[in-house]
Protein backbone atom coordinates (compact mmCIF):
# COMPACT_ATOMS: atom_id res chain seq x y z
CA UNK A 1 0.00 0.00 0.00
CA UNK A 2 1.89 3.46 -0.97
CA UNK A 3 0.84 6.84 0.93
CA UNK A 4 -1.63 7.72 -1.56
CA UNK A 5 -3.15 11.14 -0.50
CA UNK A 6 -7.11 10.85 0.49
CA UNK A 7 -9.35 12.55 -1.74
CA UNK A 8 -10.04 15.97 -1.22
CA UNK A 9 -6.92 16.22 1.44
CA UNK A 10 -5.04 18.72 -0.93
CA UNK A 11 -8.02 20.94 -1.01
CA UNK A 12 -8.39 21.14 2.82
CA UNK A 13 -4.30 21.92 2.85
CA UNK A 14 -4.59 25.00 0.74
CA UNK A 15 -7.72 26.07 2.54
CA UNK A 16 -5.98 25.83 5.78
CA UNK A 17 -2.76 27.20 4.26
CA UNK A 18 -4.86 30.34 2.85
CA UNK A 19 -6.93 30.67 6.52
CA UNK A 20 -3.32 30.23 8.58
CA UNK A 21 -1.77 32.96 6.61
CA UNK A 22 -4.58 35.44 6.61
CA UNK A 23 -5.00 35.18 10.15
CA UNK A 24 -1.38 35.68 10.50
CA UNK A 25 -1.59 39.11 8.58
CA UNK A 26 -4.43 39.78 10.74
CA UNK A 27 -2.34 39.64 13.91
CA UNK A 28 0.37 41.31 12.55
CA UNK A 29 -1.58 44.18 11.76
CA UNK A 30 -3.31 44.23 14.88
CA UNK A 31 -0.25 44.15 16.65
CA UNK A 32 0.94 47.19 14.08
CA UNK A 33 -1.64 49.04 15.71
CA UNK A 34 -1.53 48.61 19.05
CA UNK A 35 2.06 49.52 19.26
CA UNK A 36 1.11 52.80 17.45
CA UNK A 37 -1.90 53.27 19.34
CA UNK A 38 0.53 52.81 22.53
CA UNK A 39 2.97 55.36 21.37
CA UNK A 40 -0.19 57.81 20.92
CA UNK A 41 -0.98 57.04 24.41
CA UNK A 42 2.00 57.92 26.08
CA UNK A 43 2.30 61.33 23.95
CA UNK A 44 -1.42 62.14 24.72
CA UNK A 45 -0.88 61.38 28.10
CA UNK A 46 2.46 63.45 28.13
CA UNK A 47 0.31 66.31 26.95
CA UNK A 48 -2.23 66.10 29.24
CA UNK A 49 0.39 66.25 32.42
CA UNK A 50 1.62 69.20 30.70
CA UNK A 51 -1.57 70.75 30.51
CA UNK A 52 -2.30 70.09 33.87
CA UNK A 53 0.74 71.75 35.53
CA UNK A 54 0.62 75.19 33.12
CA UNK A 55 -3.34 75.16 34.54
CA UNK A 56 -1.69 74.40 37.85
CA UNK A 57 0.54 77.24 37.70
CA UNK A 58 -1.99 79.70 36.41
CA UNK A 59 -4.07 78.82 39.36
CA UNK A 60 -1.37 79.42 41.57
CA UNK A 61 -0.58 82.69 39.88
CA UNK A 62 -4.47 84.34 39.96
CA UNK A 63 -4.33 83.46 43.57
CA UNK A 64 -1.24 85.27 44.26
CA UNK A 65 -2.65 88.05 42.28
CA UNK A 66 -5.85 88.25 43.99
CA UNK A 67 -4.15 88.24 47.19
CA UNK A 68 -1.91 90.84 46.28
CA UNK A 69 -4.99 92.97 44.81
CA UNK A 70 -6.74 92.06 48.59
CA UNK A 71 -4.17 93.63 50.26
CA UNK A 72 -3.76 96.72 48.28
CA UNK A 73 -7.76 97.35 49.01
CA UNK A 74 -7.05 96.57 52.02
CA UNK A 75 -4.32 99.16 52.40
CA UNK A 76 -6.80 102.22 50.07
CA UNK A 77 -9.16 101.40 52.63
CA UNK A 78 -7.12 102.05 55.65
CA UNK A 79 -5.72 105.32 54.51
CA UNK A 80 -9.08 106.69 53.21
CA UNK A 81 -10.56 105.89 56.53
CA UNK A 82 -7.76 107.92 58.60
CA UNK A 83 -8.06 110.64 55.96
CA UNK A 84 -11.86 110.86 56.95
CA UNK A 85 -11.28 110.74 61.15
CA UNK A 86 -8.64 112.96 60.44
CA UNK A 87 -11.20 115.43 58.53
CA UNK A 88 -13.97 114.43 61.31
CA UNK A 89 -11.41 116.13 63.95
CA UNK A 90 -11.84 119.21 62.58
Amino acid sequence: MVDEPTPGSETLMEIGETVGSTLGKAVATARTTAEAVQKEEKIVRRKVVRAAKKARKAAKKAAKSAKKNFAKGKKRAAKLVKKAKRKLRR
